[in-house]
């Protein structure tokens, strides 16, 4: 529009047309339960999804998104799988694709919903989505996949491209392979010794040949099966070009097709792995066991908190510090659940932990205590925040956001705007608190309002930990103390105060476990037994190491390389530990967990070996097994000293040398609950025994005689 003024007149200028203005202010939609506001559908996040699709699918669809500024809906995606390569799947559709779609991948979703409407295949972020309903060799999933890409596939071309066939002189050297009898046979035909030899751990063939003699190509092939399992194959993927193996495993059906035409079973083709949905929405109440006393006790004075009833408003800080396996997510999380029911508290809550797992099983936690005590008739909200997902709903109210702290730490720094909705909850719990002192849980705590001045208007703060201190810094434990506001909200939980007393009394009450205890001999290190220069530096490397949990990795990698140590584990696991007892190992090392599961699975006990090396989605599997007792010795690096939950856990050995109390026992409390909490009336610990002349350290378990006098 412009005026003019007699001679002169006012610049055109912009304006919104009367009639969208209107509309925008004063417009309504008809939807299936009532009328609502056009507004309701205008949103960044709209308040009515029907009312959006209603736009979206009018015969003036196209008009309507110019005037409103309204994009395409961004498809949700459920139960996504890694993706893989088109050209796996289907591999002459590389004569099909234009040069830019030479490498595309396709994802399996368990479903695909685009305005909660569900969708069997969408092209979307240069990769194509698909409902996994449809086989691989279904001409209808291909024709969807060539209608999303534009490709010109009638019903022949598709035909021709399910129908290819592996090349013969492929086929004939797979019949090769296939014909032997057993899994060791075909890996070794397959690999060959040379390349075999190659993926296996050094300390492994010599501890094999000590314990019986010389090794042949089969002992190699069945120490890579004992070592990698069913992932040996894809270990061994670069010996297998002759074969014309798939590009991504990944449980592909290119890869299961694969591994078959090799004689093994669908197993060693791997996993599909599958990406978590990004949030799910509980409706309560169902069964759910009632609290212990002491698990009361903490509850009631978190909700206390959150009532504010402690006094000056600035008090909105505390820290539930309670053994492992007491159930402090428990106690925590039923006492939010019980402050949204019943005491008005409605604001977000942002839980943190550091890994997948324990986050997982926060998610699982607040699923259970909704569905069993949530506010009837209300739905609570919890979204998956890390490994990728989108980002959460920006919504407060009946909320739940767990978190990794790497991808907090991260979003909040990296797109503040995007996630700045979180610094409106009302609650932020920092599972594992003891580590909240490093600086990236520090500067994540500045940017959701949580700095070291504690004000009134701050959210509520709740740290979980097993130790009320961290290692054996004076200064740290205090900072940690004072991040808490130097309250403790297990007050009054148990009779006596002193960890040593609390321990008691849970096993007095079949909480935790009794325990038994034995010792393994470890390594000798003395001046006598390692050349005068190679001793001064390890001297110098301890003397760095002094205050650190555990010895430096160069010399926890000389232990785990001695082949007498790792035999003498092994048969400690023979002569102590019944067949059927769940057993958990700390190793010393990534190649140590991998020999003593080996060395186990050749004395018949069925062994896995995870580390932080081994692919989530792998050991999400192996550790549901481990829970299920289809494994019966789990042997971990570096993995499952805090969070990792198997009630049935009935003997550990800690083959690591620990220097730190609090951590040592974080570790062994994997196998502390009692009956009352699904464990069992004993746990037996095997320590072993490691002794470095001239280092004055005392492994941790000596100072913990009290535990199993």
């Amino acid at each position: 529009m412009w005026y003019p003024v007699g001679m002169y007149k006012y610049p055109t200028m912009n304006c919104e047309s009367f009639t969208v203005y209107m509309l925008r202010k004063y417009g309504r939609i008809r939807v299936s339960n009532g009328i609502v506001p056009l507004s309701d559908a205008l949103e960044l996040n709209p308040r009515s999804q029907e009312a959006l699709r209603t736009l979206l699918t009018h015969p003036k669809a196209d008009k309507i998104k110019a005037a409103f500024d309204l994009a395409d809906p961004s498809p949700v995606f459920y139960g996504e799988e890694e993706p893989t390569p088109l050209t796996d799947l289907w591999p002459s559709l590389k004569y099909e694709l234009p040069e830019r779609w030479k490498v595309i991948y396709l994802v399996h979703c368990e479903r695909i919903l685009v305005l909660d409407q569900p969708c069997e295949c969408i092209y979307h972020a240069s990769h194509i989505y698909i409902s996994n309903t449809l086989d691989d060799d279904d001409p209808h999933k291909l024709l969807l996949v060539a209608r999303e890409l534009n490709l010109d596939l009638d019903l022949q071309k598709i035909e021709a491209i399910l129908s290819r066939k592996t090349p013969q002189e492929i086929e004939e050297r797979r019949d090769a392979v296939r014909q032997y009898a057993t899994d060791a046979e075909r890996l070794l035909a397959a690999v060959g010794e040379e390349n075999l030899r190659r993926n296996i751990p050094s300390s492994l063939l010599s501890a094999i040949e000590i314990d019986g003699g010389a090794v042949t190509g089969l002992d190699v092939a069945e120490a890579a099966i004992a070592t990698w399992h069913t992932d040996a194959l894809r270990q061994y993927k670069w010996a297998l070009d002759r074969l014309d193996p798939p590009s991504r495993w990944a449980g592909s059906s290119r890869a299961v097709e694969f591994v078959r035409s090799l004689g093994f079973s669908a197993d060693w083709a791997g996993e599909r792995g599958r990406r978590r949905d990004p949030y799910l929405e509980v409706e309560g109440p169902r069964p759910l066991p009632s609290l212990h006393a002491y698990q009361r006790t903490a509850t009631e004075n978190v909700r206390k908190l959150l009532r504010g009833e402690y006094g000056a408003e600035s008090e909105r800080r505390g820290m539930i510090a309670m053994p492992t396996g007491s159930g402090k997510t428990r106690v925590a999380v039923q006492a939010i659940v019980e402050a949204m029911r019943d005491d008005g508290f409605c604001g977000g809550v942002l839980w943190v932990a550091d890994r997948d797992e324990l986050c997982e099983q926060a998610v699982e936690a607040w699923r259970q205590a909704w569905a069993f005590i949530g506010s009837e008739a209300k739905r609570l909200r919890i979204s998956r925040m890390w490994a990728g997902q989108r980002p959460p709903a920006p919504t407060a109210e009946l909320h739940v956001v767990v978190a990794t702290i790497q991808t907090l730490a991260t979003k909040l720094s990296r797109q503040p705007d995007e996630y700045r909705f979180l610094t409106n909850f009302d609650l932020v719990v920092f599972d594992e608190a003891h580590r909240s002192i490093a600086p990236t849980f520090t500067s994540a705590m500045e940017e959701i309002g949580l700095t070291r001045f504690r004000r009134a208007e701050e959210p509520f703060l709740i740290g979980l930990t097993a130790t009320p201190y961290r290692g054996r810094d004076e200064a740290e434990t205090e900072r940690l103390v004072r991040r808490y506001g130097g309250k403790r909200l297990d007050s009054g939980a148990f009779r006596d105060d002193d960890p040593q007393a609390v321990i008691r009394e849970l096993q007095d009450t079949g909480v935790l476990s009794r325990v038994d205890h034995e010792t393994i001999e470890g390594e000798v290190f003395s001046s006598d037994t390692i050349s005068s220069d190679e001793w001064e530096r390890i001297l110098a490397e301890l003397k760095k190491a002094a205050d650190l949990p555990w010895l430096p990795r160069s010399v926890e990698d000389r232990i785990a390389r001695s082949s007498e140590r790792t035999l003498r584990i092994v048969r400690a696991y023979e002569e102590h530990i019944q067949p059927d007892w769940p057993t958990l190992i700390f190793a010393t090392s990534v190649e140590h967990a991998q020999t003593v599961a080996a060395l186990l699975n050749r004395k018949g006990v069925r062994s896995r070996a995870v580390s932080g090396e081994t692919d989530p989605a792998v050991r999400r599997r192996v550790v549901g097994e481990f829970r299920e007792g289809k494994i019966k010795a789990l042997v971990n690096y570096n993995v499952f000293r805090e969070g990792f939950d198997a009630p049935r856990t009935r003997a550990i050995i800690v083959a690591r040398p620990v220097y730190s109390p609090n951590l040592y026992f974080q570790m062994i409390g994997r196998g502390l609950r009692g009956p009352k909490n699904g464990g069992d009336e004993r746990c037996l610990i095997l320590n072993v025994q490691d002794n470095i002349e001239n280092f004055d350290r005392a492994l941790a378990f000596s100072e913990l005689d009290w535990l199993w006098a």
